[in-house]
């Protein structure tokens, strides 16, 4: 095997992080360009257990998603990670993670009803759809979200 100066080594790692930004660079340019229609985005989070509960917050809930409401189509995650809402962690708990495909939207006034299918269906607990409805009611800033079989509703965040 032939020999690498450091001088050569800086060299290729230039090259192939330009080639690397250049690359990166190109889908996001395709993505402002192609920015048609109204898009609907948006994120909501809160506590588990809930504010129902007298116990207090241990973890939070997050849903957020981008849909394009001329085409009916987007995708919204759903994912519950360790900590209180005001800082929680990065790391998710197993298990309670959703990508939905939006398959359907149907609007009243300030409230968007987003149905679709979870993706991969082998996080879902035993009894729970693959089939889920996602209202975003932007009047009152929730969003009512399918969570372990039931629906909560989480405020908007920043």
């Amino acid at each position: 095997m032939e020999q690498m100066d450091r001088r050569d080594f800086v060299k290729l790692a230039g090259v192939g992080t330009a080639a690397a930004a250049a690359a990166a660079s190109v889908p996001l340019a395709a993505q402002l360009v192609q920015k048609t229609g109204d898009v609907l985005r948006f994120r909501a989070s809160g506590g588990l257990p809930d504010g129902g509960s007298k116990m207090p917050a241990y973890a939070t809930h997050i849903v957020e998603g981008t849909v394009d409401l001329s085409a009916g189509t987007g995708l919204v995650t759903s994912r519950v990670l360790a900590g209180h809402p005001d800082d929680p962690s990065m790391v998710g708990l197993p298990g309670t993670s959703r990508v939905m495909r939006v398959t359907g939207v149907a609007r009243k006034g300030s409230v968007y009803r987003l149905q679709g299918l979870v993706e991969d269906r082998s996080q879902l607990a035993r009894g729970e759809s693959h089939r889920v409805e996602i209202v975003v009611d932007q009047g009152r800033k929730v969003v009512l979200a399918p969570f372990v079989g039931r629906h909560k509703t989480l405020p908007f965040s920043g």
